[in-house]
């Protein structure tokens, strides 16, 4: 029994990695590997979802802010274009989000931030999404001699199902209580040994 309660505790607080494409979670923050560059990512929803941080899908629709901080210096000597394209279908959760389509790639773009060095390291994107959906976002980095291409999809307006990690640990100490409560009523009295007078 004991067994089964430690396994449910910790399915409770334990965190779980996610990622789509090139984006992944690593402990408290969010990687975007371009190539054998990374960078920090961030996506922020001020007006709704102001103190949380969001690895790659937005919950809720309206202004969206990414924020890619350079973890590699030699990305502020190349260029960087982000773009999002608009897509039919969610993220599939396995490797082939990371795979380049050229076809989607010389589609139109949803919203676009052209080409141009960040010498000092942080490329800030703001975005309005106005209707949920799903979406392929895109960096493509290049330099003298090399180009690297990242694809990540991503949803907006579609709030991630299961406990919100805020409510993970109080759930799990209520758990514990409840099950030491049912352990402290089952078990058997504790008879002392009282020493009689004849």
């Amino acid at each position: 029994m004991y067994k089964m309660v430690y396994a449910v505790v910790l399915m409770m607080i334990s965190t779980v990695s996610w990622g789509h494409g090139g984006v992944m979670n690593e402990g408290n923050e969010c990687k975007l590997r371009v190539g054998p560059y990374v960078m920090n990512f961030s996506g922020y929803q001020l007006q709704k979802n102001a103190p949380m941080q969001f690895c790659d899908d937005l919950p809720t629709v309206g202004e969206s802010y990414i924020v890619l901080d350079f973890v590699d210096n030699k990305l502020r000597d190349m260029t960087v274009n982000f773009r999002v394209i608009q897509a039919d279908q969610p993220a599939l959760g396995t490797a082939e989000d990371g795979i380049v389509i050229d076809s989607e790639l010389a589609q139109t773009p949803f919203f676009e931030i052209p080409a141009k060095r960040y010498p000092q390291g942080t490329m800030k994107i703001t975005q309005k999404f106005e209707k949920k959906g799903h979406f392929v976002g895109y960096v493509i980095v290049e330099g003298e001699n090399e180009k690297y291409i990242s694809r990540f999809p991503f949803s907006v307006g579609y709030p991630q199902a299961g406990i919100p990690e805020s409510l993970k640990i109080p759930i799990a100490v209520f758990l514990v209580v409840i099950i030491f409560m049912i352990w402290l009523a089952r078990r058997k009295p504790v008879e002392l040994n009282e020493k009689r007078d004849d």
